[in-house]
């Protein structure tokens, strides 16, 4: 055999065997595009669609976003909430679609925000917690090539950021017309079956909560980081697992104002901090519908510090991995300058009732050993409890949605016999922030809210009332409690292609910036339009 020849059977070897890999990794790719926490109207209706017996009881909803994927494709999502308006309505955004590869213009979103008085809002991503005007701009497009897949989908933020009412304790003097470009809600991995592996900036959500979650929300803009976990439920001999494992990093602006400062800016934070933050829910094959689970998080200041230098690998670098109790670690743990978060939490859904509940309950401190554990369960705790329940209404194609949350961040009795700060706190150790805004829970550290929700729901119409009760930092302020009453009210629907999502909510706020007797009234206004291409 000649050399010619030799080289000539290698290359059609090659060519066969990386044909085959790629056809492989085609029918086994795993995942498509994500429809962001923050999406106008599609990211609260994909849930309702589970108590609706469309998407799988299986799909545990604690590790969001939702990952539209082979079986459950955007556009079978887009029929289920409102099939008549799929079928009259062509949609153009998918530019090519087959085995092997896939490209699709992803919604064009407009969100305008707007505060009368007062900083007011959380759960929106970028958006300051500022007053006066805001507005959202994102566009992008999806495209996947074999198990390649590619999501950019960059933001455009623009803010009037006008001077509020300011008190000792609560606020600070804003730098008006504030512009940020943040990378969205982007992401590229590569994906087989139900496992992904990539780097993202999409906002992401750990737990059961509706309103509320304790270790991360969409309260923040989403920040840069690598990670692996799965696109929807891996489903083994025991069970569907799903989970999240990442690591990334999170910024702070000292010449702006802290959400845990209480608005307030601080000359001691201008860090870029370590994050390694792990989720995980499973559901057993034997209970369907009841997901258990867990998520935990550390935030390092000083990745560099020498108390590192004979730290293990783990240790270092996925410290959620290290020991729970704190007893084997008590010489140099405080040293380390970085804070944990821990949370265990529950959601049952039973489709067929229409119905959901769930519980997140969360520890910000180590436990020194299963006996402090047990003798102090509510030291460094919060909690949230909620349920939700759809009634159909078959004859108008329709449903009733009504949702119940209650949230306590403030501490529990054990605080009387040792203090353990507010869920932001370790010692003097401010953490789990990004851009200042907080992570986790967004009615900030310290505080409890109960909010009622209720809504009429026809494909893309809906008609919402809410009211909601927020406590600030009441263990903190007993003499000056502030409370915030919120009555709110919304519309959606749909017009040709675009979606749009309107809420207007009057914010009665007592005793406003933990000063007695400084009562404001503020209109709180968000206008959202989504353009499906």
């Amino acid at each position: 055999m000649n050399k010619k020849h030799l080289l000539n059977s290698s290359l059609s070897i090659f060519k066969k065997a990386y044909l085959c890999l790629f056809l492989t990794s085609s029918f086994l790719y795993g995942a498509a595009q994500t429809i962001p926490i923050s999406s106008v109207r599609v990211e609260e209706a994909t849930r309702d669609l589970q108590l609706l017996e469309k998407i799988p009881s299986n799909y545990s909803f604690n590790n969001r976003p939702f990952v539209c994927s082979k079986a459950i494709p955007l556009d079978s999502i887009y029929r289920w909430i409102d099939s008549a308006y799929f079928d009259k309505t062509q949609l153009n955004g998918q530019l090519l679609n087959n085995k092997w590869a896939s490209i699709r213009i992803l919604p064009l979103a407009l969100i305008q925000q707007f505060n009368s008085t007062t900083p007011y809002g959380y759960n929106n991503g970028g958006f300051l917690k500022a007053r006066g005007f805001q507005q959202l701009t994102s566009l992008g497009v999806f495209a996947r090539f074999g198990p390649l897949q590619i999501q950019l989908q960059p933001e455009l933020i623009w803010s009037q950021n006008n001077a509020y009412p300011i008190t000792p304790q609560f606020g600070s003097i804003t730098t008006p017309n504030r512009k940020q470009v943040l990378p969205g809600q982007s992401n590229i991995s590569l994906n087989v079956n139900a496992l992904s592996v990539g780097i993202a900036s999409v906002n992401k959500w750990y737990g059961p909560g509706i309103n509320n979650s304790l270790l991360m929300s969409n309260n923040a803009a989403g920040f840069l980081r690598a990670y692996i976990g799965t696109n929807r439920p891996l489903v083994t001999p025991i069970g569907s697992l799903e989970f999240t494992l990442s690591s990334g990093w999170l910024n702070e602006d000292s010449t702006t104002a802290f959400e845990n400062y209480a608005m307030q800016p601080t000359s001691k934070l201008n860090r870029t901090m370590y994050y390694n933050g792990l989720v995980i829910s499973f559901q057993p094959k034997w209970l369907k519908g009841f997901h258990a689970g867990m998520s935990r998080a550390y935030a390092v200041s000083d990745m560099n510090s020498a108390v590192y230098n004979n730290s293990s690998f783990v240790d270092h670098y996925l410290p959620i991995f290290s020991v729970i109790e704190k007893k084997s670690i008590l010489a140099n743990e405080d040293q380390k300058e970085r804070d944990q978060q821990v949370s265990l939490f529950l959601r049952c859904v039973l489709p067929k009732d229409h119905f959901e509940w769930y519980l997140e309950y969360g520890w910000n401190d180590h436990s020194v050993d299963t006996r402090d554990l047990f003798m102090g369960p509510g030291h460094s705790a919060a909690y949230l409890v909620g349920f939700k329940k759809i009634v159909p209404l078959p004859a108008q194609k329709a449903y009733v949605n009504f949702e119940v949350e209650y949230m306590r961040g403030e501490q529990l009795a054990e605080n009387l016999v040792r203090d353990a700060g507010n869920w932001n706190w370790h010692g003097a150790l401010q953490s789990f922030t990004h851009n200042n805004q907080l992570l986790g829970s967004a009615v900030g550290p310290g505080s409890n809210t109960f909010k009622i929700l209720s809504s009429y729901n026809k494909g893309w119409k809906r008609y919402l009332f809410s009211i909601e009760n927020i406590s600030n930092d009441p263990q903190y302020h007993v003499n000056s409690l502030w409370t915030d009453k919120v009555f709110g009210a919304g519309a959606d629907f749909s017009f040709k292609h675009f979606i749009v999502s309107s809420q207007l909510k009057t914010v009665v706020q007592k005793n406003y910036g933990w000063e007695l007797n400084n009562n404001i009234t503020n209109i709180f206004i968000c206008l959202g339009i989504n353009y499906l291409f």
